[in-house]
């Protein structure tokens, strides 16, 4: 166990919320900026939003991978080796000559960003008594939801002014600082334990797990077919004479802090299963409506903030369905579904892109509301409250 338990505990919470907030921005900033890297490298709006797509789909296949290759190594030394490589892929997104250099930029990154936030969790779970391992999880993972509140509109707003590639720099200097804090402030941690790619995909089997999954798939790829490409949706819409794109993030934004505050209370009160169908019934008709009102500024703000809303309700109840499953069916159940969070967002860059390849922009919207009802309907036949089946 390390010396911040007792003395600077709180500080290595901070600098591990910093990593993950660099994470947060670093995986949907180009959702932002996606004009002007198709500017500099003249590819479309369609090619440049894969860059997204190349991010997600690195994610899923590297968190259980590199969990499976670095399991016997001194869980302090995977941070720092995972915050090394999140660095060098943006410092190379950031000074990249072409669209390929970045494009390796943003599996480098992901690799990082995939090997990092569960063992940041974990380690920060070690560094806090008992009765406050839940505060000192919801601290770090509290990063992403500020990338999404702040850091993502913010770096959207700067690169009006400063340049897409600056961006990529600041957020490898926020990598930068959770490094250097870490290393300084880190004594060793025990290996976190090897588990094979057998055993981290077993629960697969299990329909219960496979179903609850897909729910997950379907729902977070709805409304990134919308959300990868929405600085291209969103080009001639303003408000006040100025372009509506950065406040329609922080609006959004704002709508995630909500919408993960609440959601707890409501899964807790209400039950995962009527939180879950709420939450992505809700996004899938906003998405829907939002074709026919991006003339409408306020409109638009009022969609976004519902669907950020929604949009951050429905991945808590299913993340406490598959604790209860875990119960039954192992304990890597719930690792799967960062996995498949990031298939749906590489699932919904990529055929957002081939949309826009094919149809007006507007129709990005239109095409969620398949996936949405796709979503809806598995988890109306298969998702059943479970209680957790405690050993006798």
């Amino acid at each position: 166990m390390s010396s911040p338990q007792n003395h600077g505990y709180r500080l290595a919470l901070c600098l591990m919320a910093t990593g993950t907030f660099a994470i947060g921005t670093d995986a949907f900033i180009v959702a932002g900026v996606l004009s002007e890297i198709s500017d500099s490298f003249s590819t479309s709006a369609s090619q440049t939003g894969q860059l997204i797509t190349i991010f997600g789909l690195s994610y899923m296949v590297f968190a259980p991978l590199s969990a499976w290759l670095m399991g016997n190594l001194n869980r302090k030394n995977i941070l720092q080796i995972a915050l090394l490589l999140f660095i060098l892929g943006n410092m190379m997104c950031a000074f990249a000559t072409s669209y390929f250099v970045v494009s390796a930029g943003r599996v480098l990154a992901a690799l990082g960003a995939a090997s990092f936030t569960p063992q940041a969790a974990a380690a920060a779970a070690q560094l806090v008594p008992e009765n406050r391992k839940g505060i000192a999880i919801s601290v770090v993972y509290g990063g992403m939801t500020l990338a999404i509140a702040l850091g993502i509109p913010l770096g959207t707003f700067l690169a009006q002014f400063i340049g897409w590639r600056e961006i990529f720099l600041m957020i490898a200097v926020l990598g930068g600082i959770s490094f250097f804090g870490l290393t300084l402030l880190l004594q060793d941690f025990a290996p976190p334990g090897k588990h094979s790619l057998q055993e981290r995909l077993a629960p697969l089997r299990q329909k219960a797990v496979l179903t609850t999954l897909l729910v997950t798939f379907f729902a977070v790829c709805s409304e990134h077919i919308v959300y990868s490409y929405v600085s291209v949706l969103l080009q001639d819409t303003v408000l006040a004479g100025n372009a509506i794109l950065p406040v329609a993030l922080l609006i959004f934004g704002v709508g995630a802090v909500i919408g993960n505050f609440i959601s707890g209370v409501m899964t807790d009160t209400l039950g995962s299963k009527f939180v879950l169908l709420v939450a992505v019934t809700i996004q899938t008709l906003s998405l829907f409506l939002l074709s026919f009102n991006l003339t409408s500024p306020w409109s638009v703000i009022g969609i976004f903030l519902v669907w950020g809303i929604t949009g951050w309700m429905y991945l808590v109840p299913i993340q406490h369905h598959l604790l209860s499953l875990s119960e039954r069916f192992g304990a890597l159940t719930v690792s799967l579904n960062s996995s498949v969070l990031y298939a749906g967002i590489a699932a919904g860059g990529m055929m957002g892109g081939v949309s826009l390849y094919l149809w007006p922009v507007e129709y990005l919207p239109l095409l969620s509301l398949p996936l949405g009802i796709a979503a809806i309907l598995i988890a109306v036949r298969y998702f059943h409250e479970e209680q957790p089946v405690y050993e006798s």
